[in-house]
């Protein structure tokens, strides 16, 4: 079973720039979560953290394509090093105003630096594409660099709110922002496999022609970032009021495991059940399983219900990408997706800020109802979009269609930055 992954590792390089890539990648798990920590910590304000964090959010939405295009266009050395230093920069800046007790537009500057991160999950997914050269041995490449991601979100939480409540409020960045600078200081290094600056390829963008079954599962995107931005504050507060606060990171790495479960699943099976039909049916699903959550009485079955309810994160996420990529060109793939990212960049800021207000002026159930209704209005905006949804993706030419693979077993011309927010596998 091992033998396709001691094959592609096998190549000169590649076994240096999996592992720097690894460790260079950890700002997707714990940067989001170790800022809400350090500022709760310090400030003793959830909905502070809140705030601030929806910022951020909303800053690496609005950065992804950009910076994406820009690798491409001048190479991964000449982009990334500036993009390392602002968010090193932003990383320093914010670690300073939270211990020296600065006012809050402070950190709202550190957190707009800090989130200027680059395409950090695509760097060695383009040197495995440059340097292999058979679609099997790409594919397998792929799916090795989405086991590594599944590591990160699962362990990435935990360790961050480990770091923040036993050692130092902000060591969770610390820790995040050298394991950044260290592994790409390492991948960098590697100019023998470093993919060459690509041309215009002269294909048209979508620009504002975006079709309404995109449109649709944008809305889509948006309740499931308002569900994941309520969500993460709400279980930091309902670790703190339970008395495990510690173990926030460990239950959202549980929910993140039950994602990465349900997305195994989804994607062993080609569906027979048309895509509209599952969408909705995922939403009804994830409806069901936050709403259940939000009642959780205790840590212990909170984690049993996170993860059963966590099962239908990927398998949704999926639908929304699948959409996309019945309804755009290949060459317009990322621009197309970048919708759902921006649309659920937006819900995560106003669900994390809104969180934030009501764990602390009501509780942390609160925040998590707050999870359950975004996922019930998701499943409303699910129902009004169906007819739309229904109506692009059911012409001839595209229904049939295979769908996009889960985020965790994205195929090379499928795969798009992922957002930090856990946990979205």
């Amino acid at each position: 079973m091992l033998s396709p992954y001691r094959s592609i590792l096998s190549h000169p390089g590649t076994k240096a720039f999996a592992a720097a890539g690894l460790l260079s990648r950890l700002p997707i798990a714990m940067f989001n979560i170790s800022f809400i920590l350090m500022i709760q910590i310090e400030y003793n304000s959830y909905e502070m953290a809140g705030r601030v964090a929806a910022i951020g959010i909303v800053c690496w939405a609005l950065q992804t394509v950009p910076t994406s295009r820009l690798v491409d266009r001048i190479g991964q050395r000449a982009a990334m090093i500036p993009l390392a230093v602002v968010h090193v920069i932003g990383v320093a800046l914010g670690v300073w105003a939270a211990t020296s007790g600065q006012a809050e537009w402070v950190l709202w500057i550190a957190v707009m630096l800090a989130s200027i991160q680059g395409p950090l999950g695509s760097l060695t997914r383009a040197r495995w594409s440059n340097i292999l050269h058979t679609d099997k041995d790409i594919h397998t490449a792929f799916a090795l660099e989405g086991a590594l991601d599944e590591v990160l979100f699962i362990s990435g939480p935990a360790l961050a709110t480990i770091l923040a409540t036993t050692v130092w409020a902000p060591m969770g960045l610390v820790v995040s922002a050298v394991g950044m600078v260290v592994g790409l200081a390492i991948l960098l290094a590697q100019t023998a496999t470093e993919p060459p600056t690509r041309a215009h390829t002269g294909g048209s963008s979508l620009g504002l022609k975006v079709p309404a079954a995109v449109v649709a599962a944008t809305f889509i995107a948006f309740g499931l970032g308002l569900m994941f931005g309520a969500f993460d504050i709400s279980v930091v507060g309902f670790s703190e009021e339970q008395g495990f606060k510690s173990w926030s990171g460990v239950l959202l790495g549980i929910v993140a495991a039950g994602s990465f479960v349900g997305g195994l699943l989804y994607g062993t099976r080609h569906w027979r059940t048309a895509l509209w039909k599952r969408t909705v049916l995922g939403t009804v699903a994830l409806a069901v399983g936050m709403t259940a959550v939000a009642f959780a009485p205790s840590v212990w079955a909170f984690a049993v219900i996170g993860f059963l309810a966590g099962l239908a994160i990927a398998p949704t996420l999926t639908n929304a990408d699948t959409i996309v990529q019945r309804m755009v060109r290949r060459d317009q793939i990322t621009e197309g997706m970048s919708w759902l990212r921006i649309g659920m960049g937006i819900g995560v800021a106003i669900g994390a800020w809104a969180a934030g207000y009501l764990v602390d002026h009501v509780g942390a159930h609160a925040g998590l109802y707050l999870a359950a209704g975004s996922a019930i209005a998701m499943f409303g905006m699910a129902l009004v979009a169906a007819p739309v949804i229904r109506k692009g993706t059911e012409r001839p030419e595209v229904r049939d269609s295979d769908d996009v693979h889960p985020p965790s077993q994205r195929d090379p011309d499928e795969w798009v930055e992922q957002p930090p927010i856990g946990p979205n596998v």
